[in-house]
This record gives structure tokens, C-alpha cells and sequence, in this order.
């Protein structure tokens, strides 16, 4: 297998035409075809589908693509490491945040490094963090935060379920509040009760959320369910709606997005015990990072700590080994 099959392989997929890649990559389309063919022989599979629409991958095809950027990936990595070896650290680095911690990290991340490395590139990507941890495992991020049930509990999803060859490094356990519009009278900071907060309308975020699903599992192991009255994947779209009184929510303060916000809400922890999820950052132990990567995954510790300690974090409790500080 060569590299310039991968790279054919993978242009003919973006463009979805043989005729366009041909075209783009500056070879002849038999040639084009034959490369692609050999590379089909010597994996013993079929990469791409041909229809009156186009190229597209098969099953296959789908699978060699993801790990195809990633060795190319590498390869542009490892050129510039070796390029570049008594200067300070630079090129791409792709991180990956879910949003209620891009919320509170990303500021001064891209505020250290671009101080401290300024010749990396910093790109952060923002999703749920199962599909993090699936663009970790491919390769398609150098590493990511990643939130996950708090050891002592079974995994809530299969879909954060811990696989092989992704390192973790627990790095803070983080509280969820019962968030609502203040009570006109009555207690609105005590902490709540599971019992308490089942008889809530809640609004919160979908099932492929792996903190609803910490939510749901909790309930569950006490015999009851939240009261959700809808559904919403946009975390400033619920923080409306709560602001409003339409509904309260259970979130972590990091969540929450505006000057004053909490002064605001009705903000109670779920005690006993204590609701919470934990955040690590995680990278893939197959693919190993480069000089850059490697500087800015020992940066994020170093900033998470300072935001907790500084009170930045509300609600966040530092891990060490694993383990509360």
C-alpha cells in the first residue's frame, strides 16, 4: 500500500467522481482507476460504489477513509517534528471540548497557547462527547475533554463506553445543579433531593446527551424518572427557557453562558448523594501525538487546575490519580 493510493482514495471520496479527482489531482482517470483497483486487490475488499450520481464508499471504504486521514495525518505531523526540532513547537493541534467545558476552557486555552506557542494552530472542535471520543479513536483529533459517569457506576451509554487503545486522564469531577427561575418565596439555594427534583418539569438535553443519560441512570437507580417535558440539544436555548420560568433544568453551572446569570437562577445541588459526572482528557495510545499536541495536552491540566482553584470552574472539584484532591 502506498501513500498516494490513500491520498487518491481519500480525494475521490471528498469530490464523489473519479472524473473530478482525476482532474483535481493532475492524473489521468485509467491511471487514477487502476491505483484505486490495486488498492481494492491488496485489502480484499470493494472501497467505492459507482452509481449514475457519482463515487461513494462502501462500508469499507467508509472505515479507510477515517483511518487514511489519520495516517496522512501523522505523516504531515511527523515531517514537521523532524523539520523543526530546536524550535518551539508548532503546526496543527485539533482538540476537542464538549460545550458546557469549551464554555469555561477555551478562552484561556487559546489565550496560552497562542502566548506560549505561538507558531501552533490551534483548532477546537465542539460536540457531544460521544462523537469526540469517536473522532479521538480515528484519529480525526489529537485528544479531547470527554465527560463520563463517575466511577462506582456502570457506563451510562455504550456510546462513552471506554475502548481499547484511548488513554484517560481524569482531570475534575463537576456537580450538577437543579436550575430554575427563583421561587417568589421559599428556600431557592438548598440542595434537592432526587425525590424532590422527579417532580420538577425539566427541560433537558437529547437521549445521545451522555450527561442525560447520567441524569436517567441516577433516577433509575432510585426507582424514579425526571418529569421532562422537552427536549433541546442547544444548551443557550434551555438556559432561555429556564431563564423564562417555562421549565428548570439539571446542569452544571458551566453550562450557563452570560455575566450575572447565576445571581439570576434558582441554582440547588442533587444531594445525596451528590449528582455529579466527571471530565478527562483522553487521546488515542495507537496513534500517539506529536511535539505540538504533546505541549498543549500537558497545558490543559495545568489551565483546568488554575480556572478550579481560581473559582472560575464553579462546581468543580479537582481530581488527583483519579481520585477528589
Amino acid at each position: 500500500m502506498e501513500l498516494r493510493q490513500l491520498r487518491y482514495f481519500l480525494r475521490i471520496v471528498e469530490l464523489g467522481s473519479m472524473s473530478k479527482a482525476a482532474k483535481d489531482l493532475y492524473i489521468a482517470q485509467p491511471a487514477l482507476s487502476s491505483q484505486i483497483t490495486n488498492l481494492e486487490s491488496e485489502l480484499g475488499v470493494r472501497l467505492l460504489s459507482r452509481s449514475v450520481r457519482g463515487v461513494s464508499p462502501t462500508r469499507a471504504g467508509d472505515a479507510l477513509y477515517l483511518h487514511a486521514q489519520a495516517v496522512l495525518r501523522q505523516i504531515e505531523r511527523l515531517k514537521y517534528d523532524v523539520a523543526n526540532t530546536d524550535a518551539l513547537p508548532g503546526g496543527p493541534v485539533s482538540v476537542g471540548l464538549p460545550t458546557s467545558a469549551a464554555n469555561v476552557l477555551a478562552g484561556p486555552l487559546i489565550a496560552a497557547v497562542q502566548q506560549r506557542y505561538p507558531d501552533i494552530q490551534l483548532r477546537i472542535v465542539e460536540s457531544l462527547s460521544g462523537h469526540l471520543l469517536e473522532l479521538v479513536a480515528t484519529g480525526r483529533l489529537e485528544m479531547s475533554l470527554l465527560f463520563e459517569a463517575v466511577p462506582g457506576t456502570e457506563s451510562p451509554s455504550k456510546e462513552i463506553a471506554r475502548g481499547a487503545g484511548i488513554q484517560w486522564a481524569p482531570l475534575i469531577d463537576e456537580d450538577l445543579y437543579l436550575l430554575a427561575k427563583p421561587p417568589q418565596d421559599g428556600d431557592g439555594a438548598s440542595a434537592v433531593s432526587l425525590e424532590e427534583a422527579a417532580g420538577v418539569p425539566l427541560v433537558l438535553p437529547g437521549s445521545s446527551n451522555v450527561t442525560r443519560q447520567i441524569i436517567e441512570r441516577r433516577f433509575a437507580e432510585a426507582g424514579l424518572a425526571p418529569s421532562v417535558m422537552m427536549e433541546l440539544d442547544s444548551l443557550s436555548t434551555i438556559q432561555s427557557i429556564v431563564e423564562s420560568g417555562q421549565a428548570a433544568t439539571i446542569l452544571s453551572l458551566s453550562a450557563l453562558v452570560g455575566a450575572g446569570v447565576r445571581e439570576k437562577l434558582s441554582v440547588r445541588p442533587v444531594d445525596d448523594p451528590p449528582l455529579r459526572r466527571r471530565l478527562s482528557l483522553c487521546n488515542s495510545d495507537v496513534l500517539g501525538m506529536g511535539a505540538a499536541a504533546e505541549v498543549v495536552g500537558a497545558l490543559i491540566p495545568q489551565l483546568v487546575c488554575e480556572l478550579v482553584a481560581s473559582g472560575r470552574w464553579a462546581g468543580a472539584h479537582l481530581l488527583q490519580d483519579g481520585r477528589p484532591q
